[in-house]
């Protein structure tokens, strides 16, 4: 088996690039850094976000039930950026759900297109975090 350090991109189907790179710019301080095979890679820090036009209106974007997609992203921050994010999220967007648990907090949010955007921070450092609650199929 490999053990592996980090998941460093995510590809994500979107209706407008420019709206979506604003939107991903905005909050987290993602930055284009290239583009290459029909997408643009946005990048912050070692994390890599490629966006890639979704052509057929029709069919739903991130609708987890309806299409096999992905349709969440869970971000860990620094605990002092996530109490900002978090109000500045509940100022501009009604749609927030808030999770405090013991080992972590966390706000959901959505993305222009729906996609899920979890941000969290650890309450214990010197544990991981499972953001998965126990009993839940993965």
């Amino acid at each position: 088996m490999i053990c592996l350090k980090c998941m460093n991109g995510v590809a994500l189907k979107v209706r407008d690039i420019e709206r979506s790179m604003e939107w991903y710019n905005r909050h987290f301080g993602f930055e284009h850094k290239c583009d290459a095979e029909g997408c643009r890679v946005l990048a912050v820090g070692n994390i890599e976000l490629a966006l890639s036009p979704h052509n057929n209106q029709d069919v739903p974007l991130a609708e987890p039930w309806e299409v096999c997609c992905m349709h969440t992203l869970a971000l860990e921050i620094p605990e002092g950026k996530f109490h900002k994010l978090r109000r500045e999220f509940e100022e501009k967007d009604a749609d927030i759900v808030n999770i405090d648990r013991e080992d972590f907090q966390s706000i959901i949010t959505s993305d222009p297109d729906g996609y899920s955007v979890e941000l969290y921070y650890n309450k214990q450092p010197n544990q991981p975090v499972q953001t998965i609650p126990k009993g839940v199929s993965k």
